[in-house]
């Protein structure tokens, strides 16, 4: 049996993703597909528009195999950490033969000269980032720059490259496989027709944040329909105004309680530099809302994304002395399932007799196989889908089941 893992967030699931699931299978050959999802928060600082448990459904529906939870302190963190973390679960897994990712140009080759500097560090690069970094821009802008004056031109188009969230995601996967010494071979798929971001609608395909917004607009199961599959779109149908569409500023008043009540020790959230400690209490209490605060934080240092990451950490209590902890343990801790279908039977008993890892397919027994500190990471993990549904509920009045009661989504 051959395996291929993919690294996700089907935020929603769409056309797109089906194109990935096939091209996976095809290019790798493989039998299964073992499917790594973030949790109820995604890796841009916000929350999944509808819950784990929704989008596992449907991508079982579409396709997948396995679905395995990326934990909310990784879901929510930089690319480096996202991707070192889901690429490492994929390893311990034992069995994993293949991994495949989207990328907006496809070249690989070019990726991974890209992320072997990265790793390394030759004294070039690290003086040039150094220099980049005291001019005043933020961290990702020096990288980009001191790459592109290691490289001088040597690998074409280069700030295509190193621009797009997909390319840059992808690097990060192949610095975690080169750093693991895994076995896993690397695939990656050409973005099929749109970009990460793009507004831009195609005959059947649209972006993930073109479904988003469609989804808090008016007639939105009609807007979505073209771009899902019938089953995703019967899901949102039923589900629309009862637990879904779930958007950032639902955690406002929560961010607000935070921040004041936390507002002299913000520096020991995981992202929350100094600067915006001070930036925040000048800004008490006349800023409300989740947007509002990214936008008055926003600097030419901070990226929106790292503000948002940020904020999120201090609502869902991620702090800068957890996530070290967990980096010991190179993060990966278990393998949560979140669903599988029939016949995923020889999936699974393969994954039993290879994983390094313990498997968690029923809640109540983690305590019994989980170390202290893979209990503390599970337990960050409920506290944050327990933040989410609070929210749901003050919003729509519906009470998601909890992580003890949701149980495991089969399919036939």
């Amino acid at each position: 049996m051959k395996i291929c893992g993919l690294i996700t967030e089907y935020n929603p699931f769409h056309n797109g993703h089906i194109h990935h699931m096939k091209e996976a299978r095809e290019v790798t050959g493989a039998d299964a597909l073992i499917v790594i999802m973030s949790g109820n928060f995604v890796q841009r600082g916000a929350p999944a528009i509808i819950d784990q448990y929704e989008r596992t459904i449907m991508a079982l529906d579409g396709g997948a195999d396995l679905v395995l939870q990326l934990p909310a302190p990784f879901s929510t963190a930089t690319a480096e950490v996202f991707a070192r973390s889901a690429v490492n679960l994929l390893h311990q897994l034992g069995c994993v033969d293949a991994m495949c990712f989207g990328s907006e140009t496809g070249r690989i080759d070019e990726m991974a000269e890209v992320a072997k500097v990265l790793n390394h560090e030759p004294r070039k690069f690290q003086q040039n980032l150094r220099e980049y970094i005291r001019t005043g821009v933020n961290y990702p802008t020096a990288r980009a720059m001191a790459l592109e004056v290691y490289f001088e031109g040597s690998i074409e188009n280069l700030e295509e490259l190193l621009d797009k969230p997909n390319n840059i995601l992808g690097i990060e996967y192949l610095r975690a496989l080169e750093t693991l010494r895994s076995d896993i071979k690397p695939y990656a798929i050409h973005r099929w027709k749109t970009d990460y971001h793009s507004e831009q609608l195609y005959e059947d395909v649209a972006s993930a944040t073109a479904l988003r917004k469609m989804l808090t607009e008016e007639d939105s199961i009609a807007k979505i329909t073209p771009y899902v599959t019938p089953f995703t779109a019967r899901e949102f149908a039923l589900k629309s105004g009862i637990c879904t569409p779930v958007e950032l500023n639902d955690f406002s008043l929560l961010l607000q309680y935070r921040l004041m009540t936390e507002k002299d020790r913000l520096e020991e959230y995981f992202d929350f530099a100094p600067e915006l400690k001070e930036r925040v209490k000048n800004n008490l209490p006349d800023i409300n809302t989740f947007e509002e605060w990214i936008d008055v934080l926003n600097t030419r240092t901070f990226t929106y994304t790292r503000i948002a990451r940020a904020l999120l950490h201090l609502l869902l209590n991620i702090k800068e002395s957890d996530m070290a902890e967990f980096a010991e343990e190179d993060y990966c801790l278990y393998a949560r399932m979140l669903g599988f279908r029939a016949s995923a039977r020889e999936l699974l008993t393969k994954i039993k007799d290879n994983s390094a890892l313990p498997m968690i397919s029923k809640m109540a027994n983690a305590y019994r196989i989980l170390s202290a500190k893979g209990l503390k990471l599970l337990q960050m993990d409920v506290a944050a889908s327990d933040i989410y549904r609070a929210a749901v509920y003050a919003k729509f009045g519906t009470l998601l089941k909890d992580d003890y009661t949701a149980g495991i989504v089969k399919m036939k």
